[in-house]
């Protein structure tokens, strides 16, 4: 039973608080029994509670214990000092079952309190050092865990938020270089060089690369993060300090892509 909430119905629980009368009291007591069924009513010093008591009182307190179902899980506890005779016949009739408990007599009470006075206070305290000292036993290495597979439906739910990721890549990616092919200073940049104009130009450059071939990549989906872009930024400005050595590689490149 000590797992059960337990419901203390004693004089100070019923006239502790001012703002409520003792019968409001009373029957706050009954429904919060009522509400953490299994529970227990306890009611301490029984006879000197029922003397104390008012006649409204009492009338509340024996009607709801009549308003109770037969089938609610609520035991009555009480305890009294009192001999059998001194308790009033209302309260009587309310406990079916009866204990009496007898005051323990002196050799009870000693042979009680020997154990734990004389022997367990003698005993000196475990040492927290011996335990410390032990040898730990050696467990093996557990394995590694598997890894977790995934069903269809997270794979596809995967694929929808990687496509979503890429998507808005994309767009981004997009929108640089469309600022950059606008710049002015840009535009020489804007479209593979003319095999014509510069002819030697693919004799230097083994791997050209310019902003509209960029776009193109972007449309066919070939940039997977922005790494790939940056790669293909840094080649275009390679590309021109290699055709072009005669210029500062560092004045150069900072004053154009960085």
């Amino acid at each position: 039973m000590e797992h059960l909430p337990v419901h203390c119905l004693d004089l100070p629980a019923l006239y502790a608080v001012t703002a409520k009368s003792p019968e409001e009291s009373c029957a706050q007591v009954f429904r919060e029994a009522r509400r953490t069924c299994p529970s227990v009513i306890y009611l301490p010093h029984v006879v000197q509670w029922w003397s104390a008591c008012t006649e409204t009182m009492k009338a509340t307190f024996l009607t709801l214990l009549e308003d109770l179902p037969s089938t609610t899980p609520i035991l009555l506890l009480a305890t009294s000092e009192s001999s059998d005779e001194s308790i009033p016949e209302e309260i009587d009739e309310l406990f079916r079952t009866k204990f009496q408990v007898k005051y323990p007599t002196e050799a009870e009470r000693k042979e009680f309190l020997k154990e734990l006075i004389i022997h367990q206070a003698a005993r000196a305290p475990p040492r927290k050092k011996k335990a410390a000292t032990r040898a730990l036993i050696e467990l093996p290495v557990a394995p590694a865990p598997e890894p977790k597979g995934m069903n269809q439906t997270e794979l596809d739910r995967l694929e929808k938020f990687e496509e979503s990721q890429l998507r808005e890549l994309r767009l981004f990616l997009r929108d640089v270089v469309s600022r950059l092919a606008k710049e002015k200073k840009f535009r020489v940049f804007a479209h593979p060089v003319d095999p014509e104009e510069v002819p030697d130009y693919e004799e230097v450059v083994k791997k050209p690369m310019d902003l509209a071939t960029m776009m193109s990549k972007i449309n066919m989906k070939k940039y997977t993060c922005a790494k790939q872009f940056l790669e293909d930024i840094d080649l275009i400005c390679s590309n021109a300090l290699e055709y072009n050595p005669d210029r500062n590689p560092a004045g150069w490149y900072s004053s154009v892509f960085q």
